[in-house]
């Protein structure tokens, strides 16, 4: 009986061990990086969003997975605003990813009038993407979201391009989330408001997002606009 028990004691033990090493075994686990499928045709009138890693640096995917929860979050954020099941189109993808054509530093430096014009991270970005995509950079058909993995001011000109930068991802919460949403909504085409509000996503209100709001004109042009479309 003795020798049953002990035996039953040294089975529950080394079950015990096997499990404790197999749990610590797959923590210890890397995962794999996101299988990312470039968006080869983009739906007309969408959202492209895209992170952009400066050539000094190599692709951070919890950047990637932040940008893109973002993104969605913002997506459901417009949809209750509007209050009429309207929201921007995101692609399948949602985000994708190109190697910058410059280091770091240079995102954020002013390069003369050409490139940098008065907003040196937003124009540099916005030139960048240019000679990335070619005439594919198209702001008439797209709005763009593009991070860029490094230190970058939030600077957004109304309409067609709202940037973000690793700041924003890296530390990802409702007030980073705030000035996403109101770089999107300036790229989206509405101005700052003459006259600033507590609560307007447009003025004085991005802290407080989620709950934060549009006002009724704001409301208006983002109805009117074709990138807007009941999902």
């Amino acid at each position: 009986m003795k020798r049953l028990l002990a035996g039953i004691h040294a089975l529950i033990f080394l079950t015990g061990m096997f499990i404790l090493f197999n749990s610590c075994h797959k923590k210890n686990e890397i995962e794999p990086p996101p299988v990312i499928n470039p968006t080869v045709s983009p739906i007309p009138y969408s959202v492209l969003v895209y992170l952009v890693t400066p050539n000094d640096k190599t692709i951070n995917y919890d950047y990637y997975n932040s940008a893109k929860s973002t993104m969605q979050k913002l997506q459901n954020w417009f949809k209750t605003q509007m209050g009429n099941n309207k929201t921007f189109v995101l692609n399948p993808v949602v985000v994708d990813t190109l190697t910058g054509l410059h280091e770091s530093n240079w995102y954020n430096t002013n390069h003369g009038p050409a490139i940098s014009g008065d907003a040196y991270a937003y124009y540099n970005i916005k030139y960048e993407m240019k000679e990335l995509l070619g005439s594919k950079f198209d702001t008439s058909l797209y709005t763009y979201f593009v991070y860029v993995s490094t230190s970058i001011p939030d600077e957004t000109i109304p309409r067609g391009l709202a940037i973000g930068g690793a700041d924003h991802l890296a530390n990802t919460s409702n007030y980073t989330n705030g000035l996403d949403a109101h770089a999107l909504a300036h790229a989206f085409g509405l101005p700052e408001p003459a006259v600033p509000t507590s609560n307007g996503i447009m003025s004085n209100g991005i802290p407080m997002w989620p709950n934060c709001v549009f006002t009724p004109e704001e409301k208006d042009s983002l109805n009117a606009s074709p990138l807007f479309k009941v999902q």
